[in-house]
């Protein structure tokens, strides 16, 4: 029985994190909160757990997802800083640069894209 209740914690935890990637809108946001509300219903139910399971299994996955979204927020807001830095180096090195070299490195960087997207397509064998 303790087996059966592990799994069940699991899977209604591992449904909660899937469920929360990033929402563009807030329609999707709303979506995966009753989807998410459905598959505990369904998990709880399955599981035959009692009101006293679901409160504490819910206190918990609250305590865990404001913790999540801190972490979240964090790392938003380190990846924008991170996004900045590169901006900043690649400004600083391009001052570096002659015109004539810069224009050398757009067309470098503009032959390795058109590459890029040669080999995505599939057409690897090109002459």
């Amino acid at each position: 029985m303790k087996k059966i209740l592990y799994i069940g914690a699991l899977l209604i935890t591992t449904t909660y994190a899937f469920t929360q990637s990033k929402c563009d809108d807030h329609k999707d946001h709303e979506k995966k909160e009753e989807k998410l509300k459905e598959m505990r219903d369904k998990m709880a139910k399955e599981l035959s757990l009692t009101d006293e399971q679901i409160k504490k299994i819910n206190l918990i996955e609250d305590k865990y997802k404001i913790q999540e979204d801190e972490l979240r927020n964090k790392s938003e807001e380190l990846r924008k800083q991170i996004h900045k830095l590169k901006e900043n180096k690649k400004s600083e090195i391009d001052k570096v640069f002659t015109e004539e070299q810069r224009q050398k490195i757009k067309k470098i960087k503009e032959d390795m894209h058109a590459k890029k997207n040669i080999y995505k397509k599939g057409l690897k064998y090109h002459y």
